[in-house]
């Protein structure tokens, strides 16, 4: 079988038209320029099979570190032949290229095939829905949950079926607990259900593991970070996430915090004359600020750009 994924061309275009032809969707010529105008932030690639187009996908990389995989789609003549799992593949592939390690697509409830392929390319369920809508999540190469599963390799992963309360935010999560010791990662999530609403992104942390422990919480309402620190004495330092045309800062980027204490920080973000992400043609108009929390776990604020 000669399967190739590559980045769309102009060339593809009937190519593209006839497949959407076949799911029953609607192909207008106006996408390929716009596809073209997006290309700094968002990429559509096609899987073609001895030259013809039988798949396609779109990965946008708008805010790091996360990266969403929209609109994934098989001609239905060749589905169950791989071709699906090489486009998203590609997608994780440029993703973590240019360190955008935290994936994320929606799929549905009901879809096994989908949820059985996003499994074995280590996609976890985070933000459930009754309209049988589901939010996955992947953690690359780099990021604080790839960091601590290979530390507690023994960790059994559970999702919150619905949302809880996080130090009075109300997210949804999941937690990674160690079942040989006393080591847990519990992440927690921001975001409705279904696109066209508001990006998911990560709003929570809980961690545990040794001497150290702690709770970082994003408050958008105050634009505020916070964290308490549940462990030894410790010193957190928070640093912005740089992001081309979004200006963000931290009031103190380093918090002493002792044992049993909580301490916030104020942060800010603001698009610059320089920001140009195409928000019109994404699946959201979040604007989103990411912020490491001691060099690795991320935390993030999000705006919705009406």
């Amino acid at each position: 079988m000669n399967l190739r994924v590559i980045e769309f061309r102009e060339e593809f275009a009937d190519g593209v038209a006839e497949l959407y032809e076949h799911l029953g969707w609607k192909f207008s010529p106006r996408l390929v320029g716009i596809w073209g105008s997006m290309k700094n932030y968002s990429r559509v690639l096609v899987a073609l099979l001895d030259g013809r187009v039988v798949g396609k996908v779109t990965l946008d990389t708008v805010f790091p570190p996360y990266a969403e995989i929209v609109n994934l789609v098989v001609h239905p003549r060749y589905q169950g032949r791989g071709i699906g799992r090489a486009l998203v593949e590609e997608c994780i592939r440029i993703s973590e290229s240019i360190g955008h390690n935290v994936q994320f697509l929606m799929t549905e409830h009901d879809n096994l095939p989908a949820l059985n392929l996003y499994r074995k390319l280590g996609f976890y369920p985070v933000i459930p829905s009754k309209r049988k809508q589901l939010w996955l999540f992947r953690f690359g190469k780099g990021t604080f949950v790839e960091e601590f599963l290979s530390e507690h390799s023994l960790s059994e992963f559970r999702v919150f079926r619905r949302r809880v309360d996080f130090h009075g935010e109300r997210l949804y999560g999941v937690a990674f607990t160690d079942i040989q010791g006393d080591g847990y990662l519990r992440v927690y999530f921001r975001g409705q259900p279904g696109q066209g609403a508001t990006m998911p992104r990560i709003a929570g942390i809980s961690f545990e593991s040794g001497e150290d422990a702690f709770d970082a919480v994003a408050y958008e309402g105050s634009s505020e970070i916070g964290i308490l620190n549940r462990g030894k004495d410790s010193t957190f330092r928070i640093t912005p996430i740089a992001q081309k045309g979004l200006e963000a800062s931290v009031e103190s980027q380093v918090l002493r915090v002792p044992r049993g204490q909580e301490r916030r920080v104020r942060v800010g973000f603001q698009p610059t004359e320089s920001f140009d992400a195409p928000l019109d043609y994404l699946s959201f108009r979040t604007i989103v600020a990411s912020f490491r929390i001691n060099g690795n776990f991320v935390i993030s604020l999000g705006r919705e750009n009406r």
